[in-house]
This record gives structure tokens, C-alpha cells and sequence, in this order.
């Protein structure tokens, strides 16, 4: 790759000033903000960082607004139009934001922005040739774009490299104190104004061209065909071979299969993007069949993306995160059916797909409006068939008043409503999920008091013990909330058990001969050399229930796994604080007497099947003397 010249650099660097000045103005606003956000001390206030989200859209925006007029040929007053709307725009965003940090920002606004800024990115490659049907122009025009950023980013990093080791040079030498954050300024400045300004100068003034055989990048071919392809080639017999195991066990797909449906089936439309020129040459045979065969192996995996993510909106309603990839089936499904009939406009791609995510964005058929709804409805079904939710009102309401340091305390004694632990943790998943990304506003009328002022003023007080909007409400239901990990306990994969002494204790020693500290774990087990130790204590490496004590003639083994299973009957799952006293093991043979004090244990249950996973603990030892 051949650095360009000096004099080249500041010509093209004119032009694309002179071209895209607004482009490049939100590059420099974005880089100078972000070098003074990195000096800032953390505080709860967001807008320095909202208007940091703001610049950086307002780059590709004003880059499309430009191009398009250039394309277009607008005049001097349309394009300035063009720019003011794009400034109300940005400026709609940017108030969109939450202005701090509080209990009730959502995700919204940002997943929102998220899609706006896809959406943008997508414009960018088809808006100048709305109206054209230059296939060819329009690849052309998009290689570059794609090869301009390539190089930008390869640039930018060695940009940044280089000048990072001149410092770390400078200040191992010269004993020169560089903060970190030096470092972060440097990238912000590389990335944000020399990677803006490179790309933008290589934007091509023509958008009519032509590609032959010769024109075609040799290193794209090469890269596509010899490494994209045989990669997509393995993916796909993956997921048929998983479909495959499906078939024949009757197993239900993993939810993670419509995560990497998703993932290879992009990979592979992106393949066939950069691949598209070659279907109109003779030489091209194959990657002709290679193009129409992807479509048609694509639709029986987008049936087991639907498969899967259907079962888990049977099961758990619909969330932002499955629309959206129930949505990316859909569209999945539209493109492999499109491409399969023989369709060749390949606009079509990021067209559709930036006109999919702008309509999801917003209205009643929208990811936000519809997802919140299924799981208020889904919650207030639950509650309904508990009696705890009658007429839109919460029956036997716990109270709250703001105690002396600001935290939120129950007026009298709470009382739990005994529900099945499924319907429990799905009503402490539901609230969470709501708090995270919509908000309570829809579920606080369902109160007679007014749980969100009470949680504003605990905050305010700058209460110590500050209660969290999810854990309030759940509790206000009369029911007990489960935070997220221990939640996890639902599924016997991810159930775990932590355990630790309470507090200060007193070991008593007197009568044993030996004492020494321990500590086991199930991802390293080896047998240790006994060196000058005495007494060993190993976890068995076939029972992970089994305890062996080892010393120079002979060996012990304590089986806990009754003692396992009585531990995670009396405290389940999760992170606890226990009195020491109920951490001890003793046991007792012919000649040797040994108690185990534990300072903290991990236990897991897979398939009801107890399993040690930690073990911190104090060994204690008496030989008995034969009489």
C-alpha cells in the first residue's frame, strides 16, 4: 500500500474541505469534545456526552446531505435547506438524550440513535443513486467508499502507534510524566479529525463509472474468494449440521443459533456484494451459481431463526432485542426470496434494510411502543391471576416513608405473597426489563402511592442505602424481589451458590496437631507434591463432591455432597453471608481426627448433581495415637 505524497495530501484534503465542510466541522467538534471529556472527572450529568453522539451522527448526515446535492445538482438554496433540516435533526437527537444519570433513563434514546445512525450509513451507499439504474456506477461508487475506509483506518492506526511509542519513548527516557489520557487525546484527534478528513478527500468527483475484468482489485478477489467464501462455506455446514441434531434429538435450538444465523448470513450477502461485478463475466462461472445458490441455503436457516426465536417469544414475550431480530429474519427472509427469483439490483439491499430499521423506530407497530406493551401485559397477567393485581390497582400495597439518612424503610413489617418461583422471577425479570429500557411511568398508577416521588427524594438525600426503582416496586407488590444472578438459578446450567463466614470468627485449635490454609477450585485440579508439607487436602478430580486427604502413609475421604445438598436447600442460589459455625466439616477414622473450617465455598448444581467449585478453608488435623 503506497502512502500518498505531501503535496497530494493537501490537495485532496482542499477539495474535500471546499466539498464536505460541515462533515469535517463535526470531525474537529467531535475530536475537540472528546479530548475534554477525557479530562473530566466522571459526574452523573450525560450532556457533554449526548452532544459527543450528536457530532459524531452529524458526520456521515451532512456527508449524505452533501453528496446527494452533489449528485442531484442542487441549488446554492436547496442545498443550505437541506443542511438547516439536517440541523433540526441532529438537534431533535440530541434532546432526545436523558441529561443525567438518573432512575429513570432508558436505553431507548440510545438504541434509538443507534438505528438512526445505521440507517444514515446506509444512506450514504444508495441516496446518490436513487432514480439511477447504473448498477455498475453504484458498485463502483461503494467499492471506494469501502476501500477509502480501509485505508483510513490502516492510516489512523499507524498514525497513532507511531506517535504512542514516540511518547512512551520520551517518557522512559527522558523521565517526562505523560498521562494516560494523553493517549486517549491522541486517538480522538487521530480518528476523529485525520480519518474523517482522509476519507472524505477520496470521495470520487464522478458518480458514472464503469469496472472491467482489469479495474477489478485484485487484492478484493483474492480476499473474497479465498478467504470470505471458504469461511461462509464452514458456517453454513455448521448450522446444517445443527439443524441436522435438531431434527433427529427433538431438542430445542439454542437462542444463541439466531445470533450466528444472523452474523453468517450478513457475512455472506456482504461476500456476494463485494463478488457482484464478476456475475457479468465469462470468467465468472461459478460465482454466478455460488450467488443465486447462497439465497436458496439461506431460507431453510432463516426457518430456524424463526423456530428459535419463537420459542423464546412463546415463552418470554417480546423484548427490544428479539424485535430486532425477528425483524432481521423478515428482512433476511425477503432478501434470500428477492435474490432467488433471479432479482440483480443490488440497491435493494440497503435500501430495504435502512427502511426496515427507520420504520421499526417509532409508532405502535414500532420495537419500543410494541415490546413495552407485551410485557406490561404479561406482568399485569401474572399479578391478575395472584390476586395481587384487581382493577389496574396493587391490593395489599406494602408502604414506604424516607427515613432518617435518605433511604426508603417499609412502614411495618413486609410481608411476601407465596407465587411459584417461575411466576416470581418472571415478574422480577419483567420489571427490570421494563426499568432498563421504557421506564416505569406505565406501571407506577397501578400504586396508591406515589412510588416515584418517593424514589426521587431517597435520591436526592443522597441516601446511602438507595433503593433501586425495580426492587421498590416488586417489594410494594407484597412479593420478594431476586436480583438478576440469583435469577439465574432458574436453569439448572447457571445455578450457583456462594457462601462466606459472617463476620469475624473464633477457630478453636486446641487438641489439634496440625492446621494449615486451603484453597481448591474444579478448573485446576492437580495432585500436589507433598514437598514439606504434611497434609494435603485435594478436591477429587472424578467427584467433584469428594474431598481426599492425603499425608506421607496413608489417605482419607470426605464425601460432602450430603453437605452440599443441605447448604443449597437452605440457601438456593446466589451470594450470601452465613454464621461460620454452619461452614464446618469434621470428620473423624481410626487414627486421624480433621475439621474444616470454611472461610468461603462456591457451590454449583448441575442436573441436581452438587459439585464443589470453590473452596477456602482452614485445615485442622489431630492425630490419634494408638492406644
Amino acid at each position: 500500500m503506497r502512502l500518498p505524497s505531501i503535496d497530494q495530501l493537501r490537495k485532496d484534503g482542499t477539495g474535500a474541505a471546499m466539498r464536505f465542510p460541515l462533515s469535517l466541522l463535526f470531525g474537529f467538534l467531535a475530536a475537540g469534545l472528546g479530548c475534554w471529556i477525557i479530562e473530566m472527572e466522571p459526574v452523573e450529568d450525560l450532556r457533554a456526552v449526548n452532544l459527543l453522539l450528536t457530532f459524531a451522527l452529524g458526520i456521515p448526515l451532512y456527508f449524505c446531505i452533501d453528496v446527494f446535492a452533489e449528485r442531484k445538482g442542487f441549488k446554492v438554496w436547496q442545498r443550505q435547506l437541506a443542511r438547516i433540516v439536517g440541523l433540526l435533526f441532529l438537534g431533535l437527537i440530541y434532546f432526545s438524550f436523558p441529561s443525567e444519570e438518573t432512575f429513570t433513563n432508558t436505553r431507548v434514546p440510545y438504541i434509538r440513535y443507534s438505528i438512526f445512525n445505521l440507517a444514515i450509513h446506509l444512506m450514504v451507499a444508495f441516496l446518490p443513486y436513487i432514480g439511477s439504474e447504473n448498477q455498475d456506477s453504484f458498485w463502483n461508487y461503494n467499492k471506494n467508499l469501502f476501500i477509502r475506509l480501509v485505508h483510513g483506518i490502516y492510516y489512523s492506526v499507524v498514525i497513532f502507534t507511531g506517535i504512542s511509542l514516540a511518547l512512551l519513548a520520551i517518557n522512559a527516557l527522558f523521565e517526562v510524566n505523560i498521562q494516560g489520557e494523553t493517549y486517549a487525546q491522541i486517538f480522538a484527534v487521530t480518528f476523529g479529525v485525520f480519518n474523517t478528513w482522509f476519507f472524505l478527500a477520496g470521495i470520487p468527483e464522478t458518480f458514472e463509472n464503469t469496472l472491467s475484468l482489469e479495474q477489478y482489485p485484485k487484492g478484493l478477489k483474492v480476499f473474497t474468494q479465498f478467504i470470505l467464501i471458504p469461511l461462509l462455506l464452514i458456517y453454513l455446514c455448521i448450522l446444517y449440521c445443527y439443524g441436522a441434531k435438531i431434527i433427529i434429538s427433538g431438542d430445542w435450538p439454542k437462542g444463541i443459533v439466531s445470533y450466528m444465523i444472523i452474523a453468517i448470513a450478513v457475512l455472506g450477502i456482504f461476500t456476494n456484494l463485494l463478488l457482484y461485478p464478476y456475475q457479468q463475466w465469462k470468467e465468472s462461472g461459478w460465482i454466478k451459481k455460488f450467488y443465486k445458490g447462497y439465497y436458496i441455503f439461506l431460507i431453510p436457516l432463516i426457518v430456524l431463526l424463526f423456530f428459535a426465536i419463537g420459542i423464546r417469544l412463546q415463552d418470554y414475550g417480546l423484548t427490544v432485542n428479539r424485535y430486532i431480530i425477528t425483524l432481521m429474519g423478515i428482512w433476511l427472509a425477503f432478501i434470500s426470496i428477492y435474490y432467488s427469483m433471479g432479482k440483480k439490483n443490488i440497491k435493494t439491499i440497503p435500501i430495504s434494510l435502512a427502511i426496515f430499521m427507520i420504520l421499526s423506530s417509532f409508532g405502535p407497530w414500532g420495537m419500543f411502543s410494541w415490546s413495552e406493551m407485551v410485557q406490561r401485559n404479561r406482568l399485569a397477567e401474572i399479578l391478575d391471576e395472584n390476586n395481587i393485581l384487581v382493577d389496574n390497582k396493587i391490593q395489599n400495597e406494602a408502604k414506604w416513608v424516607i427515613g432518617d439518612m435518605g433511604s426508603l424503610k417499609p412502614i411495618g413489617e413486609l410481608r411476601t405473597k407465596p407465587i411459584s418461583n417461575e411466576e416470581l422471577y418472571e415478574v422480577n425479570s419483567i420489571v427490570e426489563y421494563l426499568e432498563e429500557y421504557h421506564g416505569l411511568k406505565n406501571i407506577y398508577p397501578w400504586f396508591e402511592q406515589d412510588l416515584e416521588s418517593l424514589l426521587k427524594q431517597s435520591r436526592d438525600s443522597l441516601a446511602i442505602n438507595y433503593t433501586n426503582p425495580s426492587k421498590l416496586l416488586v417489594e410494594s407488590m407484597g412479593l420478594k424481589y431476586v436480583p438478576y444472578y440469583d435469577r439465574l438459578s432458574v436453569s439448572g446450567e447457571h445455578q450457583e451458590l456462594t457462601l462466606l463466614g459472617d463476620g469475624d470468627f473464633q477457630m478453636t485449635i486446641s487438641g489439634f496437631d496440625y492446621i494449615r490454609s486451603v484453597t481448591l477450585n474444579s478448573y485446576n485440579i492437580q495432585n500436589a507434591p507433598f514437598s514439606d508439607l504434611k497434609y494435603h487436602l485435594e478436591l477429587d478430580k472424578d467427584n467433584k463432591a469428594n474431598l481426599i486427604l492425603k499425608w506421607t502413609d496413608g489417605s482419607m475421604n470426605i464425601d460432602i455432597s450430603t453437605y452440599l445438598k443441605d447448604l443449597l436447600n437452605t440457601y438456593t442460589s446466589g451470594f450470601q453471608y452465613v454464621p461460620s459455625e454452619e461452614l464446618i466439616i469434621s470428620r473423624k477414622e481410626k487414627n486421624i481426627e480433621i475439621k474444616i473450617q470454611i472461610s468461603s465455598i462456591t457451590i454449583a448444581n448441575p442436573e441436581d448433581k452438587p459439585e464443589l467449585q470453590n473452596l477456602d478453608c482452614f485445615l485442622l488435623v489431630r492425630e490419634i495415637q494408638e492406644e
